[in-house]
């Protein structure tokens, strides 16, 4: 039998389906909010906008106002982005939390 690794998460995440638009260098994109955490998102992008890792992007979503933060992965139609750790962000995604869900 393989053995098989698990992934632990530093951070608890919730899966989300609300949309939003994803702006970086490469362009913008509407798309999916999959699942959201104090620290990431993962987004589904309706059109490829050529995000790189390490490119910075700004997220609009009337869920949670305007958020920026840095492309960590690319996966397909899918990328996972790291959120700016500041207080503006933490209050946000908190009121999501909050309001939202």
């Amino acid at each position: 039998m393989p053995y098989q690794q698990t992934i632990e998460r530093k951070v608890a995440r919730t899966t989300t389906t609300f949309t939003g638009t994803v702006t970086c260098k490469g362009g913008s994109s509407r798309g999916i909010v999959k699942d959201l955490s104090a620290a990431g998102i993962c987004f589904q992008l309706y059109f490829d906008i050529n995000a790189k890792t390490g490119q910075d992007v700004s997220i609009e979503s009337s869920e949670f106002g305007h958020l920026t933060g840095v492309v960590k992965w690319y996966r397909g139609d899918k990328i996972g982005i790291r959120l700016d750790p500041s207080s503006n962000t933490a209050a946000q995604i908190s009121s999501y939390f909050k309001y939202f869900r």
